[in-house]
């Protein structure tokens, strides 16, 4: 009973909360935090107690493998449908969980080996001594001892899941079946060798249990060692697997942000000629009309008649020039065909801007920004009903330029909590979701930076994004 209150009963308490964090943080609950918490622990306190403890179903494999089906049945009640995210938990949490029980038990045989002699001379050595006091002591020490294995086990525990979680990065990714696959590997290697382990140090003689540490000393040691670098081959496994998913992300960002500055640059070339040619155009036909007028007016036509069909000509005119001067002609013709945009989708657009009066920021990192920040905002626009507004506007403050999009939308935003930019609602991660991860690549190349801001306007829902450039490259 004793044992049970000391040591089993604080160590199902300790993987009952160890476990409940460490789910919280790598998956997502059905239900609230604090409600997911306590009834995690509950359940799991109760199934543990009554398997191992009540039950005595304490066989070491038999052990393991309802370890891990209990652990994954309980993740299924209180969080949602992540087959290979809960397998990686599952395993990874069992799989420390016993090899720490190791170094736990080899630390006691080490501890108790360089201190039991000296309890033993001090009960010896006593003049008083009796069997009742003598047990007393005896008992004390155990109990010592028990209480200081399940700290270290506890210590040990943490840091090892903290270890996980930290170096976990990419919580939102969403891992293929071979990539799971080289995540929970290393999981199974090292309950593998546990298992072995357990039959190679322990052997029967009559009725006596003899484990190999104590006639070969040496081998404590190693077991720590070989524990110690099985849960190293977890963790740095899965440091790895986050350093892949950020490389392939950085290329695919690389590669889409590259395509959109070639297909703007050829763009911009088309455009620009066309915008040439357009201005000359305009003046062409307003001489044009400058002489028919002159002509109807000292003839005999219908004048009236004439002004109104010439009136038209010019409005037809005036929607071939670009109604806002930005003081660059690749803002312009972006701007422009914004507004064509806004009018074709019920959208009211409103554009206050002005290039940059630096020759610092390149006008083309400014056209990325521009049509991503646009994109984004045209958008979150698409999905509402009735008015919809998209305001663009920029400024000088010294050296910094500031990109301000502000926009309607819907509410319904989730920021990434590795980056705070906001995740795509599109099933097709992989190809979507990049142009604000753009927008501040673009932004901290000048070291600048992005801030997005969501309020409310009475009953409109605003995306507020603004983007500061400082008219000084970084050297990264």
């Amino acid at each position: 009973m004793f044992e049970f209150i000391a040591v089993s009963l604080p160590m199902r308490i300790t993987d009952g909360v160890l476990s409940s964090i460490y789910c919280m943080e790598l998956l997502k609950s059905k239900y609230s935090r604090r409600t997911t918490l306590l009834l995690w622990n509950f359940v799991y306190l109760i199934v543990n107690v009554m398997i191992y403890d009540v039950l005595g179903l304490d066989q070491y494999l038999f052990s393991i493998i309802t370890s891990l089906v209990q652990f994954y049945l309980i993740q299924l009640i209180f969080f949602k449908w992540d087959y290979n995210r809960q397998l990686f938990v599952t395993l990874s949490f069992i799989a420390g969980k016993f090899l720490i029980k190791y170094v736990i038990s080899v630390f006691y045989s080490i501890i108790s080996g360089m201190t039991v002699d000296s309890v033993d001379k001090m009960i010896l050595s006593a003049d008083d001594m009796t069997v009742e006091k003598a047990n007393t002591y005896l008992n004390v020490y155990v109990a010592a001892m028990d209480i200081v294995s399940v700290i270290v086990y506890v210590l040990l525990f943490c840091a090892y899941l903290k270890l996980i979680n930290r170096k976990y990065i990419y919580k939102g990714y969403e891992p293929s079946l071979w990539e799971s696959i080289f995540l929970i590997f290393p999981c199974i290697t090292a309950l593998c060798i546990s298992i072995t382990m357990r039959l190679l140090i322990t052997k029967t003689e009559g009725t006596a249990t003899v484990l190999v540490y104590d006639t070969v000393p040496e081998v404590k040691y190693w077991i720590i060692v070989i524990c110690l670098l099985l849960m190293g081959s977890i963790v740095v496994t899965m440091m790895l697997f986050q350093f892949l998913i950020e490389r392939n992300e950085d290329s695919r960002k690389q590669i889409i942000l590259e395509n959109q500055v070639w297909q703007l640059h050829r763009e911009i070339e088309d455009i620009e000629e066309v915008y040439s040619d357009l201005r000359g155009l305009k003046h062409d036909m307003r001489n044009h009309l400058n002489n028919i007028m002159e002509y109807v007016r000292n003839g005999n036509g219908e004048i009236k008649e004439i002004d109104g069909y010439i009136g038209q000509i010019e409005k037809t005119i005036d929607k071939l020039d670009f109604s806002l001067k930005s003081g660059n002609a690749i803002t312009d013709i972006i701007i422009y065909q914004r507004q064509q945009e806004a009018e074709k989708m019920g959208i009211t657009f409103d554009a206050n801007f002005q290039a940059p009066a630096t020759e610092q920021i390149d006008i083309y990192d400014v056209a990325v920004i521009l049509n991503n920040a646009l994109d984004n905002a045209f958008e979150a626009c698409s999905n509402l009903d009735g008015a919809k507004e998209v305001t663009l506007h920029s400024y000088m403050k010294g050296r910094l330029f500031f990109i301000e999009v502000e926009n309607d939308f819907d509410g319904a935003v989730t920021l990434d909590n590795e980056t705070g930019l906001p995740l795509t609602n599109k099933k097709d991660k992989h190809m979507h979701g990049v142009g604000l991860s753009n927008i501040r690549k673009c932004a901290r190349k000048y070291m600048g930076e992005v801030d997005i801001e969501m309020r409310s306007k009475g009953e409109r829902k605003v995306f507020l994004l603004t983007v500061m450039m400082n008219g000084k490259i970084s050297q990264q």
